[in-house]
């Protein structure tokens, strides 16, 4: 989930179908393609983020009541569904019925987090552990982003000051970095990338190695305001650390941290275009209105490759999606290359799937 996504899902656009049929569970076994395979997972409801061994996860409505008062209305209720690489798996058992959890962020040790309306939760080996509770001075919690250490970020009030925190299952919040800094996402060396409000009132994106101190990823122009939204793993071979963002304008960035490259990401000709994730090789996902076309139908899925300024859409030679789908995007991509991606329809019908290069 991104920002985008989010956006995407309170405006209340469906998500469409590319096959007849789908199963009420599991992964459908992947079929050729040009360049890439694609299986599609029997998802329930959105897809919000993927773990580097190919487990995903999101939320789905599990369950609606209609108001007899007038006017009667009907208030629907969402629960976190997962899939472990094999099957997809309705987590509703684990919330009350009425909390309206909905998960954001999963790691290779199937650990989930998210929120509802009691606060931020983190979900492992079927428990669910609340971060305002008893013995925690937290209050109004969320966490985005879980690493594979099974560290969780996020904000929080903290005795009574808003500021970003780490947390470990049945753990205590603890804070990091300063107040007025927002963190959005945390790799696997604990590195964190975020924002906050320069003295010019520009959003301004950092990372941070150690919780404490922060360096400035440059905006793409002084005044316009820029947000990260993923950092990625650090690459084994070369060090290389990317971090992912977007700026006012429709303009998408890549930063590689060691080298301190700066890009300013294009889709000549498209509308909407946004940055979602990018992995330690640098290559990135993201989502645009195809040139000459037209929200909701014209939206693509589209990848850069490591070193290219200019996408490739994913769904223009190989396709996945029909040409009526609605809202083809993609949500994610891991260390192994696989990008999580989907689309939707007007009946309210979720279709994800792993393109695997």
């Amino acid at each position: 989930m991104t920002e985008l996504f989010y956006r995407f899902v309170s405006r209340k656009i469906f998500l469409v179908a590319l096959f007849a049929m789908s199963a009420i569970v599991g992964g459908i076994p992947a079929a050729s393609a040009a360049g890439f395979t694609v299986q599609q997972i029997s998802s329930p409801g959105p897809a919000m983020r993927m773990s580097n061994n190919g487990a995903v996860t999101g939320f789905y409505v599990a369950k609606c009541t209609t108001l007899s008062s007038q006017p009667k209305r009907t208030i629907c209720y969402n629960a976190p569904w997962l899939f472990d690489g094999k099957r997809v798996s309705k987590l509703s058992g684990s919330w009350p019925s009425n909390s309206n959890a909905k998960a954001v962020a999963v790691n290779d040790a199937l650990d989930l987090v998210g929120a509802d309306i009691n606060g931020a939760w983190f979900y492992s080996k079927g428990n669910v552990d609340y971060v305002d509770g008893t013995g925690t001075n937290s209050t109004g919690s969320r966490l985005f982003a879980i690493n594979n250490n099974g560290v969780a970020i996020g904000m929080s009030s903290l005795g009574g000051i808003y500021q970003p925190f780490t947390y470990q299952f049945n753990g205590v919040p603890s804070p990091t970095l300063s107040p007025g800094n927002v963190a959005v996402d945390i790799n696997d060396a604990g590195m964190i990338t975020g924002w906050y409000k320069n003295a010019s009132n520009v959003e301004q994106s950092f990372i941070s190695a150690d919780g404490v101190n922060i360096n400035d990823i440059p905006n793409l122009a002084p005044t316009i305001n820029c947000r990260p939204v993923r950092i990625s793993q650090v690459n084994p071979t070369t060090g290389s650390v990317w971090v992912a963002g977007n700026c006012s304008g429709n303009r998408p960035f890549l930063y590689e941290i060691t080298s301190g490259s700066l890009k300013d990401l294009s889709y000549p000709n498209s509308s909407n275009l946004s940055i979602v994730s990018v992995n330690s090789q640098g290559v990135a996902v993201g989502t645009a209105v195809k040139p000459g076309a037209n929200a909701p139908d014209g939206y693509t899925a589209i990848l850069w490759p490591a070193g290219s300024a200019t996408p490739i859409d994913l769904n223009a030679n190989q396709a996945f999606a029909p040409a009526t789908a609605w809202n083809v995007h993609a949500t994610d991509i891991n260390e192994a290359g696989t990008v999580l991606t989907g689309y939707n329809d007007t009946s309210g019908n979720f279709y994800t799937f792993l393109l695997h290069f």
